[in-house]
């Protein structure tokens, strides 16, 4: 058992050995190259090999492109794809013929709801569109218990507008802050649908008296909520807010002299307390039957 242990450690030694001597041989054994015969950064250019166009590539210009990709696909001898080999276009063009015959006859192109609702109280606020949005598109905001199928009823029950597809987007609102403990929170969430339409509608511009008004307004209101904050002689400055209506009334500032004032003072409480006493005694003589 002693000798199979050393020859163990006698191999894995030489082994080791063995390997360092492999190497590290000696430089001058390296192949001779020329430094300007190599290439660090080889150009990649033609390397990749250019393949004709697909035959599924070619078919832009219809509505049901598999029909014609499998027809050109036999003409040439290729197999055909297994996505192209459904029926999917003959009943895409037996639902485009449908539609069509729906919108020729002025027939909802959708199966209606059963339930009838003859005062609807949902509120469905049409919207400015965004940037994204085409003359085709038009957006709306809708109660949170509203659903694409609603929405697509509704329009088309109280305003005879088809939608013909409906997106929902679903959005949280700002956040806020308490008027005393000053604490974040949330209020409840909105939501908003995009319709597209048959039809372009492009919201019309507004006149330009509105839109000054509507200025003048707003920093009439800033003004005046400006001079109820105010602090110390702030307070007296005259507003222009509202044509003048929270201004206060200025009365004449006419010279007084203080000695004059004083005995004018004091003539009138006089006065005012005779005349008080008058009727006090008049009371008493009704009284007393004098």
């Amino acid at each position: 058992m002693m000798m199979n242990k050393k020859m163990g450690i006698f191999s894995s030694i030489w082994n080791t050995s063995k390997r360092s001597i492999h190497y590290k041989e000696n430089p001058r054994k390296y192949p001779k190259v020329n430094v300007n015969d190599i290439t660090l950064d080889k150009p990649r250019y033609g390397f990749r090999r250019e393949r004709e166009p697909l035959l599924s590539q070619s078919v832009t210009d219809t509505l049901f492109p598999s029909t014609e990709i499998k027809k050109r696909y036999a003409e040439s001898g290729k197999p055909i794809p297994i996505k192209y080999r459904s029926n999917s276009d003959n009943i895409a063009r037996r639902n485009f013929d449908k539609y069509q015959e729906e919108v020729a006859t002025g027939e909802p192109h959708f199966r209606l709801g059963e339930k009838k609702v003859y005062l609807p109280k949902a509120r469905v606020c049409l919207l400015r569109p965004n940037a994204k949005h085409t003359p085709y598109q038009a957006k709306f905001l809708v109660p949170r218990n509203f659903n694409k199928m609603d929405l697509r009823d509704y329009l088309w029950h109280v305003y005879g507008l088809r939608a013909l597809n409906v997106t929902v987007q679903l959005l949280h609102a700002k956040f806020t802050r308490g008027p005393d403990d000053h604490a974040r929170y949330r209020g409840p969430q909105f939501k908003k649908m995009t319709i597209d339409m048959e039809e372009p509608f492009i919201w019309p511009e507004l006149p330009s008296s509105v839109v000054e008004k509507a200025k003048q307004t707003y920093n009439d209101q800033i003004e005046a909520v400006e001079m109820k904050t105010a602090v110390g002689s702030d307070k007296l400055k005259p507003s222009k807010a509202f044509n003048g209506l929270y201004n206060k009334p200025e009365l004449p500032n006419s010279f007084v002299p203080s000695r004059a004032r004083k005995l004018g003072e004091q003539t009138l409480n006089s006065q005012k307390e005779f005349e008080e006493s008058k009727g006090d005694r008049h009371i008493l003589q009704h009284y007393l039957g004098l």
